[in-house]
């Protein structure tokens, strides 16, 4: 690896006396980690003997974003790794390592006298973990850098640091994409791109800025620009995957997404068709996991049909009801091993809240027997399911979808991936999942929170679309 020389604001931070607090934030890719690698190296071959430490959330994630970088700068020769006891050899000198996930981290430091202190994402370190790792750092000379990306202000290391710059012995550099010239035009396209202006991940990952979330998640969503009546006519699904929250006395929400390729699109587009909606507060009837299963099978199969009552909420478009007869149900994830059957369980007749029409709740009517699913063998790809919803998983894969697995749940990423696909139009909604259109048009950042939080309201079926996003990136 060819290292590139620092030029500008880098080479001035490595130049430059370090104060006793030197906090680095900034965009994605903006240089910060790598200028504060090459002072962190400089300290290691330069500062007289004392106590050296390095901190991630964890030692697999400081080894990523830092370690592996200080590797290639020293060379194999200079640097060992030796996890079991924590301890890291730069240039021959003995540095401590230690990860800091956990609200009672700052333990793992405490009694410790330290010389230099390197924090990699500070954004997530604990208050408290902060304030011991300083009272550490009390030999003379003693220095600490943090690196981060910027969070909301409400953040401990914006209020109590940043903001009190000039009152503590403190320098802080932000670092925006152009003080990184090794940057291409294409990357920063593409940054943007993934990170759409109008949201708060442009403002933060793209800008460098210290700011919350407020308003609507999803405020790049147009009705008219991402709402359909379906998917272009004669084109074929490619893929067929299904997003799943689950609910006990909340609402279960189905999400159907299928893969297009649509003539002139460079990306593959996805279509939500459409979805289940269950609220058993409206209903007056909490399903077992057993009857949500045989509902998933009749969805999988296009033949759920919704109650009035479930049918659309107030002030949006109305679904158009579709003929199970008429669907076009999407053939390209066939497995005569996994396609959903219904057992004799299933098929006993129940008496539920059907408003006068036949659902799927009701399977001997609405299903016909087992067999009527065969013709169709129709599975999707992956049966995204709510991680907290074990035992719904565990009942879908005994009814035979095998495919049915635990959802990555990662909240922010998701979101931010899920924002960036329906400003490139990447992500459609059909006019037939009106929950799922009034779940997006409603979905809000939780005001001055000093941590990114949602308002947990009507929030299924977004959830339900993150879960499916989550599973192809």
């Amino acid at each position: 690896m060819q290292l590139q020389v620092p030029v500008g604001k880098q080479a001035r931070f490595i130049v430059e006396p370090p104060s006793r607090i030197n906090l680095l934030y900034g965009s994605w890719r903006s240089g910060k980690t790598v200028g504060c690698n090459l002072k962190w190296v400089k300290d290691v071959a330069l500062l007289p003997e004392g106590n050296m430490l390095m901190v991630g959330t964890t030692i697999n994630a400081l080894e990523r974003n830092v370690l592996t970088g200080i590797k290639r700068l020293v060379g194999d020769n200079n640097y060992a790794l030796k996890r079991q006891s924590k301890v890291l050899n730069v240039l021959d000198r003995e540095i401590w390592i230690e990860g800091a996930d956990k609200a009672d981290s700052y333990k793992r430091i405490e009694g410790e006298t330290l010389l230099a202190a390197y924090v990699d994402e500070g954004l997530r370190m604990d208050k408290k973990f902060m304030q011991t790792l300083l009272s550490r750092l009390s030999e003379p000379e003693a220095r600490l850098y943090i690196t981060c990306n910027p969070g909301p202000p409400t953040h401990y290391l914006y209020t109590d640091y940043i903001q009190r710059e000039a009152e503590l012995d403190m320098r802080v550099w932000k670092f925006g994409l152009d003080d990184n010239p090794w940057l291409s035009d294409e990357y920063k396209a593409n940054l943007v791109a993934e990170n759409p202006p109008g949201t708060v991940f442009y403002r933060r990952n793209v800008m460098g800025d210290w700011v919350s979330g407020s308003g609507l998640v999803y405020g790049n969503f147009d009705r008219a620009r991402h709402v359909v009546d379906a998917p272009p006519h004669g084109l074929t699904p490619r893929e067929l995957r299904i997003g799943v929250d689950y609910g006990t006395h909340s609402p279960t929400c189905y999400l159907m997404v299928e893969k297009y390729l649509v003539p002139g699109r460079l990306h593959p587009t996805w279509y939500v068709t459409n979805e289940y909606y269950w609220d058993s507060e409206i209903m007056a009837y909490q399903k077992t996991d057993s009857e949500y299963s045989e509902d998933m099978a009749a969805f999988l199969a296009g033949r759920w049909v919704a109650p009035p009552r479930m049918v659309a909420p107030s002030g949006l478009p109305e679904a158009k009801p579709e003929v199970p007869a008429q669907r076009s149900v999407p053939t390209v994830h066939t497995d005569s091993d996994c396609a959903p059957q219904l057992n004799g369980a299933h098929s006993a007749q129940r008496s539920v809240p059907t408003d006068g029409v036949v659902c799927a709740t009701r399977p001997s009517a609405a299903l016909g027997p087992a067999s009527a699913l065969e013709p169709r063998r129709v599975y999707p790809a992956s049966i995204e399911v709510d991680p907290s919803a074990a035992s719904f998983v565990l009942q879908l894969q005994r009814d035979g979808m095998k495919r049915a697995v635990a959802a990555d749940n990662v909240v922010l990423d998701g979101i931010r991936v899920t924002a960036s696909m329906i400003s490139a139009g990447d992500l459609v909604v059909c006019r037939s999942c009106p929950w799922l259109i009034q779940s997006i048009e409603s979905y809000e950042w939780k005001p001055d929170s000093n941590q990114d939080e949602i308002v947990k309201e009507n929030d299924h079926c977004v959830d339900a679309l993150r879960y499916f996003v989550n599973s192809i990136t």
